[in-house]
């Protein structure tokens, strides 16, 4: 007998909304180590004398490492469960963070970044493997937004935090400060983990045994996954290239300050937070993701053409009054390029949850794991290729071609997400062996 059958629904509800809480949390601890070592770059060269060069390096292992050991991690979740890899990678990255203040030695600091790596490599694979086991059908979509709203809050707290911390008892307490947060979060997450249910569980009461690993391997070269590889491949490719370098298009484009540049990029971000809230409920509302996926891409491309076709500059709107006495660097943002970026974080966080269940569906039974980390190795790799495309627009003054390319980017993907879709489909509809 299944959890679920024992559970009155008041029960199941206030279960969804405990691990939902609990998931978010781990999202936003990912995230937010994901960025401890970058605010403190200036303080480390200041104080140890590392090149900027050798500090880009500690993070590039980071992610390399992350990327790399994300597969692998999904097998090790449908092998021996979610609670045990989630918590394992937690406490091997909150440690390694701590030891990094400890042993300011370049070497060290080098080795502990790639465990570091390794233990984020762990949280995506474990994090959709429990939400997928264990949140009812009817809330997943909301489980999908709020684990991502934690992942966002993560990414905003870091650099605030570690600045203010290093600024004021050093980057080595900051680093030491970090890895004791991970570990409290890594109490919270053991004491509260006992609704946790995973791959492992489904495998279990649907009576398969567990499939070796050439089955396994198998698994995820089915179509649908394959796609969902690419799918997140492309999306990254576009993510990341707004993320990353609207600053430094707009200097190129506009002649504006890098740090207007990041307001508009900052902008968008939190419009990407409020649409993901927002998405978990139309997903959960209307289940019709690919719909919801097409509507969501297709209005934030059309922003991004926009941005690429025509100027949207003239329209200025003074920020001081919004400034609350701060000094932003600046003295006005433009309305056209405001709204244009409010789009598209809107409708790319709306269409967030809705892709997550399209993963979901093409996701055979106690395959989570190993599915999700796969198919998030496609967003890693993205990630990692698109600074040297935009890096190679901007040499070649083709900076405002980059929006083009986003838009590329991004129908490529509405395009693979309905065929990922159809093949999904085609898949359930032949008779298992």
């Amino acid at each position: 007998m299944s959890q679920a059958a024992v559970l009155s629904e008041g029960d199941i509800h206030r279960r969804d909304r405990r691990v939902t809480a609990l998931i978010g949390i781990s999202h936003g601890a990912s995230h937010f180590f994901q960025l401890t070592l970058p605010p403190l770059f200036v303080l480390i060269n200041a104080s140890e004398g590392f090149s900027f060069t050798q500090l880009g390096i500690l993070t590039g292992a980071f992610y390399v490492s992350s990327a790399v050991f994300q597969p692998p991690s999904g097998f090790l979740v449908d092998r021996f469960g979610a609670r045990v890899v989630l918590l394992a990678g937690l406490g091997l990255m909150s440690v390694a963070t701590a030891l990094m203040g400890l042993l300011p030695y370049y070497p060290v600091l080098f080795l502990l970044s790639v465990l570091a790596g390794i233990g984020n490599s762990v949280f995506h694979p474990c994090d959709y493997s429990i939400m997928n086991a264990t949140i009812s059908e009817k809330r997943i979509a909301r489980a999908f937004s709020i684990h991502m709203f934690g992942g966002y809050v993560g990414y905003a707290a870091a650099p605030l935090a570690m600045t203010i911390i290093g600024t004021w008892l050093g980057w080595q307490a900051a680093l030491l400060i970090a890895g004791l947060l991970g570990m409290t979060i890594f109490s919270v997450l053991w004491g509260g983990s006992r609704d946790f249910r995973d791959s492992t569980h489904e495998r279990a009461e649907s009576g398969r045994k567990e499939e070796p690993l050439v089955a396994g391997l198998r698994t995820l070269m089915q179509a649908p996954i394959i796609l969902c590889w690419m799918f997140f491949l492309i999306v990254a490719m576009g993510q990341i290239g707004l993320q990353t370098f609207v600053p430094t298009l707009f200097e190129k484009i506009y002649g504006y300050d890098l740090t207007l540049g990041g307001f508009y990029v900052t902008l968008m971000l939190l419009s990407v937070t409020i649409g993901v809230l927002c998405g978990g409920y139309i997903a959960d509302a209307f289940r019709q993701p690919d719909r919801v996926v097409t509507v969501g891409y297709t209005t934030a491309l059309v922003a991004v053409l926009a941005i690429w076709q025509f100027d949207l500059t003239g329209a200025a709107i003074p920020v001081a009054p919004l400034a609350f006495g701060f000094d932003l660097g600046f003295e006005a943002v433009e309305a056209g390029l405001c709204a244009a970026f409010i789009v598209i974080g809107l409708m790319y966080g709306i269409a967030f949850p809705s892709r997550e269940l399209l993963v979901r569906a093409a996701t055979p039974k106690g395959a989570s794991g190993r599915v999700f980390g796969f198919v998030y190795s496609g967003m890693d790799f993205g990630s990692a290729t698109t600074p040297i495309l935009f890096g190679a627009l901007v040499d070649a003054n083709m900076a405002r071609t980059a929006f083009l390319a986003v838009a590329i980017f991004w129908a490529a993907a509405i395009v693979i997400m309905l065929l990922t879709n159809t093949a999904t489909q085609r898949r359930a509809a032949v008779p298992a062996e």
